[in-house]
């Protein structure tokens, strides 16, 4: 992989996983990569990648449209990912926010990230997909 700033490297991981391209994205994670979401932790772009991917496909069979879109952000604890997951579904649209903490290392690789619910977006998402009739994937939290 290129060496390239950690900016560009968050940017090119979230664009990867806005796309649905787990092969790319799993390539800026280390070995040994280590990712915080609700009370538990998974190791190893695998278990990582395999989350994303459980995530992502469980929307494509279950709900008729998701545009994934992201921004990121380096701020002064580092840099942090905004994640946008527009949802179409019977008619009704909603937009779901997450945002998520990513620590590199020298080399360029993540090595860190670390999940964190935005107020209130869990419950809303709840409250739609329970308006809309889906039985929403079991959360990690």
């Amino acid at each position: 992989m290129p060496s390239a700033d950690p900016l560009t490297i968050a940017r090119l991981f979230a664009a990867a996983l806005d796309r649905c391209d787990f092969t790319e994205a799993s390539r800026y994670l280390s070995p040994d990569c280590r990712y915080q979401i609700g009370g538990g932790e998974l190791i190893g772009p695998e278990a990582i990648i395999g989350s994303y991917r459980d995530s992502a496909e469980w929307g494509s069979r279950t709900l008729e449209q998701v545009i994934y879109e992201s921004e990121v952000e380096q701020g002064q604890d580092g840099l942090s990912v905004l994640y946008t997951d527009r949802i179409l579904h019977h008619g009704q649209k909603h937009e779901s926010y997450s945002r998520q903490h990513l620590t590199l290392d020298e080399n360029g690789q993540i090595v860190r990230i670390i999940h964190e619910e935005l107020p209130g977006e869990r419950e809303a998402l709840e409250r739609f997909f329970k308006h809309c009739g889906v039985k929403p994937l079991r959360l990690q939290s």
